[in-house]
């Protein structure tokens, strides 16, 4: 297992810390983008959010999905 100090640790170290900024840039971006919206665009996002729950749910997925992680 090579310690901390080596040049492949602290690349791989960066990279992972450069990732998560890059996620946390983009939530910070689509929460700005989100409380732009009107109440009506909310309403709308959240009716199709549903709509797609109710697909998985009739479809069986989520049940193949919670079988696999058991």
């Amino acid at each position: 297992m090579p310690d901390d100090s080596s040049p492949d640790q602290k690349a791989y170290y960066e990279a992972a810390l450069a990732l998560r900024e890059r996620v946390i840039q983009s939530k910070e971006r689509m929460r700005k983008r989100l409380a732009a919206l009107s109440f009506s665009e909310k309403v709308k996002i959240l009716e199709k959010l549903r709509e797609r729950d109710k697909a998985i749910a009739t479809s069986g997925l989520k049940r193949k999905l919670a079988g696999r992680n058991k």
